[in-house]
């Protein structure tokens, strides 16, 4: 059951922007440290918030949001967790939601968590937490099908209904991995984008004793210096309640049609949707772009900073929008020093802080990454008579569009409009520099070493496009078709040379290429404690952030393919039409020998290196990477744009240990 809730009309993005921006501090989550603390109960509530928006008489609104917190009082985003390397943190996750149906439009013609027992026609809501980045065991994961329903009993007692691979909603994270910054988030199968929309998301920083060390020696900032910044993107409706596009007349925010029409579900859902399902329907959209940025729950937000160091732990948290993230003051530096698994080997500098704009001086950031930066305000120009400098953190991705890679000069790729400084999407927040302030002074900068025992698990010394280490290279594709009702479907499959597949359900001998639903047959089988290559090319017209759970990887390269799709199936042609998809190895492809051809090393950006759990691999591109499975059991990997992974775009793998054969 959804809600009834008003349309997307008076609300504006451009007047909150324009008459509110920057004058709401960024919140900082309340944080729980595990060092005197080893189990904690965190519940999902449902909570009113002010994130930010006034009406048009310069009232604050409060919207209607899920948060966690360890009672009654629960927030949007969650506690940050503050966890120490091999210190092992019990967490009970508990369903405290009304029995009163979901907040936003929930489709369920597609594949979902919907109990039988206690269904979302009757009030109930399926969540389940997934530690994003953790090393954790299988039945600890947060997977999909491990959801759970609230309580269905009178008071909240009496059973509640579970998902197929539900164990525990207690978990037991063992924290046996590197500092990182990692996050939580829910993960309930199908209406993951919509749980995580409606506020459930939250930090888990793990820390250890090398950071420890940087940060005692100066090399680093700490405590109030180390701030985690979670970005994401909403909509509001008049009433300033959170709004997503489902039913055939919403507006797709800043989408238009060529006739200049603002752009609604029905224009990307066709009538075969309708014609099953009734013209109320519901239905998910192919991807979903909001119009106002939330930081940390707070639109535009100012963060008073002092003329000194600062580490910031970017989260993309939005359902599918890239940035491309810039700051309008070239007089401060910035240095990348950690990417989701941890601390790099080595500091890079992204922004030097020479006073002058380069054209390389930004940072993408794709849904799910994180990056750990140290911004240095020291050199900013104050004017004279004046103790504050404002600098903003901007934004020139997409504007209401997939990101669909970079050209050479760091311009968006495809036809997409690049967000400006004049569009709200554009801003992301304010840094308010005050010399008043005391500052600290960290000492990282180009080169400095933050990892002295970093394992460089990407060697490729013979140049091949393969780890070293890897003894399994696998080959899989991410392929984009239409389902029953001709919407589109991102979907992930193999792409091993071989028979195109005849079904996306079942596997038939011979068939290795071409995509495959979620709940087909597992066909990624990592041996316990083996360290495999993938090569994940990327058939589709957009970019997809991809994550894996239980591993970090590391990406060994990225390269350009070639291949044809005369009949727009979504799957490569067999252009040489010998029955099977095969690939060859040059720049310039020749489709007369082989249908897939796979280019030249393309150049790493500094945030693809390091330890990664969520890199995008953008159209007409391979990324190779190599990660070691050393947990049994049954895992995921999807794409981060969490409308794809809610969507089909998203499959099992199953660590095998050898020894239970």
């Amino acid at each position: 059951m959804s809600r009834k809730r008003d349309t997307y009309g008076t609300y504006s993005a451009q007047m909150q922007f324009t008459q509110h921006a920057y004058q709401n501090s960024l919140p900082i989550p309340q944080t729980i440290d595990t060092a005197t603390r080893d189990h904690i109960t965190l519940q999902v509530r449902q909570t009113n918030q002010f994130l930010g928006l006034y009406d048009s008489f310069g009232n604050i609104i409060e919207t209607t949001v899920w948060g966690y917190g360890t009672g009654q009082t629960v927030t949007y985003p969650g506690p940050t967790i503050l966890a120490y390397e091999n210190h092992p943190v019990t967490v009970t996750w508990q369903n405290k939601l009304p029995k009163t149906g979901h907040i936003l439009p929930v489709d369920t013609s597609i594949n979902i968590a919907d109990s039988n027992t206690h269904p979302l026609s009757s009030g109930f809501v399926p969540i389940v937490t997934h530690l994003h980045g953790g090393h954790n065991d299988s039945k600890y994961d947060g997977l999909p099908d491990q959801w759970f329903t609230q309580n269905g009993g009178r008071g909240s007692t009496g059973p509640r209904d579970v998902g197929a691979m539900f164990e525990t909603s207690t978990s037991v994270y063992q924290n046996d991995q590197h500092s990182a910054t990692l996050w939580y988030h829910d993960h309930a199968l199908g209406i993951t984008r919509l749980n995580v929309y409606a506020g459930l998301a939250g930090f888990y920083i793990l820390q250890d004793q090398e950071r420890a060390n940087l940060v005692s020696a100066g090399v680093l900032p700490s405590g109030a210096n180390d701030v985690g910044v979670a970005i994401q993107d909403r909509a509001f409706t008049s009433t300033g309640q959170l709004y997503y596009p489902a039913y055939q007349n919403d507006i797709l925010s800043g989408q238009f049609n060529d006739d200049g029409t603002q752009m609604r579900v029905k224009d990307v859902v066709p009538q075969e949707f309708y014609d099953a399902h009734g013209a109320n329907a519901p239905s998910v959209v192919p991807e979903f772009f909001g119009g106002t940025i939330l930081v940390n729950g707070m639109a535009w937000p100012n963060q008073d900073v002092a003329a000194g160091t600062q580490e910031l732990r970017l989260l993309n948290g939005s359902d599918s929008r890239f940035y491309v993230l810039k700051l309008d003051d070239p007089n401060v530096k910035v240095t990348l020093v950690g990417t989701d698994g941890g601390l790099l080997p080595h500091a890079v500098t992204i922004m030097d802080g020479d006073g002058v704009q380069e054209d390389d001086e930004f940072l993408v950031l794709a849904p799910g990454d994180r990056t750990d930066l140290v911004f240095d305000f020291s050199n900013v120009h104050l004017d004279p008579g004046e103790a504050t400098h404002a600098v903003h953190l901007q934004n020139v991705g997409p504007a209401y569009s997939p990101f669909q890679g970079l050209n050479d000069d760091g311009s968006l790729a495809g036809d997409g409009r690049a967000a400006t400084a004049s569009d709200p999407i554009g801003n992301i927040m304010q840094f308010t520099v005050d010399a008043r302030l005391v500052a600290g002074h960290a000492t990282v900068t180009d080169g400095t070493v933050l990892s002295s025992n970093f394992h460089d698990l990407a060697v490729d010394s013979d140049h091949d496009g393969i780890a070293d280490g890897a003894t399994q290279v696998r080959k899989v594709g991410l392929f984009e078709q239409a389902d029953e009702y001709g919407r589109t479907m991102p979907l992930l499959g193999t792409a091993e040379e071989g028979a195109v597949r005849t079904s996306r359900t079942e596997l038939h001998a011979g068939e290795t290429f071409g995509p495959l639903a979620y709940d087909a047959p597992v066909t990624e089988t990592p041996a316990l404690f083996s360290t495999e290559d993938w090569q994940v090319f990327n058939f589709t017209a957009d970019s997809h952030p991809i994550h894996l759970h239980l591993v970090q990887y590391q990406v060994v390269e990225k390269r350009h393919i070639d291949f044809q799709d005369a009949n727009d199936d979504g799957v490569p042609d067999d252009t040489n039409h010998d029955g099977v998809i095969t690939y060859g190895h040059d720049s310039v492809p020749d489709y007369n020998s082989a249908d897939i051809w796979i280019g030249d090393p393309m150049a790493l950006r500094p945030e693809e290196s390091g330890w990664q759990d969520t890199v995008e691999v953008d159209p007409h591109q391979m990324m190779s990477i190599v990660a070691t499975f050393d947990k049994p059991g049954e895992y995921v990997w999807h794409c981060h744009i969490l409308s794809h992974e809610d969507n089909e775009m998203m499959r099992p793998f199953t660590v095998n240990d050898p020894l239970l054969a």
